[in-house]
């Protein structure tokens, strides 16, 4: 009789938990997507609103409003093409529709469609579409595809898990030889731990072709994964894995691609300290393909110092706000550094004494490896205002060491020197391929012969070699001095 009511009570309280619980858990799911709103405007820098939240006992609904600048939409439309038309009121942001289920035991099939009876304190499933709050989403006949779907499971003591997808299309619609866009799509997710200071992510592309007149550019197999780390009173640390299966450019008329690498990786690691960013970077690439010519392996070292992110993040921003509606992007360029505006831009980032070494840069070739050295470092203590671009270069201090085969050298100075005969001299036309390049070959190995003699280039045996530094606004190459036009007060 006990064991009886000692059951009745136990199965009581979980049934008025089970009851109770969901609406508890209702109120914390809506103080954590306030939290997350709040958190992404701030990391995106953009207005972020919370504009409907409809809380039930077992479930809700919200929309969320990205608030864009106008133009952008409409500018989007005509890449994808599931974006419906564009109107005054809907071109001024995105809106992201939430459905929300409450926890420990959301009623509702999981994300992955597996039944479970593990708790969580809730499950949102999010769309991402064009347009202002309160318009027609889901469920409807004309309701446009989202242009990203996201599947959010959150914790019973935070922490949680997303899976987003993007669709695949073709633009315009019809046969994917016909089109201007194929998109294959994308997929991925994010994790994030309890306290929101460790978060990991996947994000995989298929595929992406762009054609247009007679060019076409593909990219197959892209890849990025990304692990963040934010711990208390330590330095905020991230690493950045990018892999690309292929990247080629090719044109309609041509039965190989005139740009290409294959199998090539990024690896960023970064280290983030009162807005300072440290980093190292890595770079690796299988093969590659320049016109003619067949290079690979390829890699490169490079590390990044005492960077100012924000002061980087604020010179952007002046340069595109005073940039907007410039006709004339050389006249614009032209006035900054002669106003002085330039050198403003870049004094918050020059304070900081940013440097960059580039390790080692080596290219194999069928004639043998090219490497490249350097290294760049800015002196913010020299910089004083209220500033000019000429100022702020003599801040700068720069070696740059360079070797390659004398044979591609070569080859590269006649290519370059055809083409400049071609392009500026209309009798060029009239001699035939063979005199052409005879001249061209006779007018570089003149030009080679002459840097060599005057101590600017170094063959050593079968390799070019040269160095280069730059300090207190001069540049000596191979410790010979060669003027620079600075332009500027």
């Amino acid at each position: 009789m006990r064991l009886k009511i000692l059951c009745a009570l136990v199965g009581g309280l979980l049934a008025s938990v089970s009851v109770l619980a969901p609406y508890g858990f209702g109120l914390r799911t809506e103080q954590t997507l306030t939290a997350l709103v709040q958190l992404a405007e701030e990391l995106w820098d953009i207005p972020i609103y919370t504009t409907a939240y409809h809380r039930g006992w077992w479930n809700a609904t919200a929309e969320t409003w990205l608030v864009l600048p106008p133009g952008t939409l409409e500018t989007w439309r005509h890449t994808l093409p599931f974006l419906p038309p564009m109107t005054p009121a809907s071109d001024h942001g995105l809106t992201l529709t939430h459905h929300i289920l409450h926890g420990p035991l959301p009623f509702g099939a999981r994300p992955s469609g597996v039944p479970s009876l593990r708790p969580v304190q809730t499950m949102l499933s999010s769309g991402l579409f064009p347009g202002a709050p309160g318009q027609a989403r889901l469920g409807t006949p004309d309701a446009p595809l989202p242009l990203l779907q996201v599947h959010t499971t959150i914790g019973l003591f935070g922490g949680g898990q997303g899976h987003f997808a993007m669709p695949a299309f073709v633009q315009p619609p019809g046969p994917p030889e016909e089109a201007t866009t194929v998109w294959e799509g994308l997929q991925g997710e994010v994790t994030v731990d309890a306290h929101g200071r460790h978060i990991t992510g996947t994000v995989q592309a298929p595929g992406l072709a762009l054609m247009w007149e007679d060019s076409r550019l593909a990219l197959q197999h892209a890849s990025a994964q990304v692990e963040v780390l934010t711990p208390r009173r330590q330095p905020a640390r991230s690493t950045l894995t990018i892999r690309l299966g292929s990247l080629a450019l090719t044109h309609r008329s041509a039965a190989s691609a005139s740009w290409a690498m294959t199998t090539a990786s990024l690896q960023t690691t970064a280290t983030t300290a009162h807005g300072l960013l440290q980093a190292h970077v890595t770079s690796q690439a299988h093969a590659l393909r320049l016109g003619d010519g067949s290079y690979g392996p390829g890699t490169a070292r490079l590390d990044i110092e005492r960077l100012h992110l924000v002061a980087l993040r604020d010179m952007l921003r002046g340069l595109h706000e005073a940039s907007q509606d410039e006709p004339d992007m050389a006249a614009f360029w032209l006035r900054l550094v002669l106003s002085g505006d330039l050198a403003a831009l870049l004094a918050g980032v020059v304070a900081t004494s940013p440097a960059l070494t580039l390790h080692e840069l080596s290219l194999h070739t069928v004639d043998g490896d090219i490497r490249v050295k350097m290294q760049i470092h800015v002196d913010g203590s020299r910089l004083f205002p209220p500033g000019y671009l000429s100022q702020v270069l003599q801040t700068v201090e720069a070696e740059a060491a360079a070797e390659a085969p004398a044979a591609w050298v070569r080859a590269m100075v006649i290519a370059q020197v055809r083409r400049l005969i071609r392009a500026q001299s209309r009798f060029a036309a009239l001699l035939p391929d063979s005199a052409l390049n005879a001249l061209a070959a006779t007018m570089s190995d003149r030009q080679l012969h002459n840097l060599v003699e005057q101590g600017y280039l170094v063959l050593d045996g079968t390799t070019y070699k040269s160095q280069a530094r730059y300090t207190q606004g001069q540049l000596l190459v191979q410790g010979k001095p060669v003027d620079l036009p600075i332009p500027g007060p």
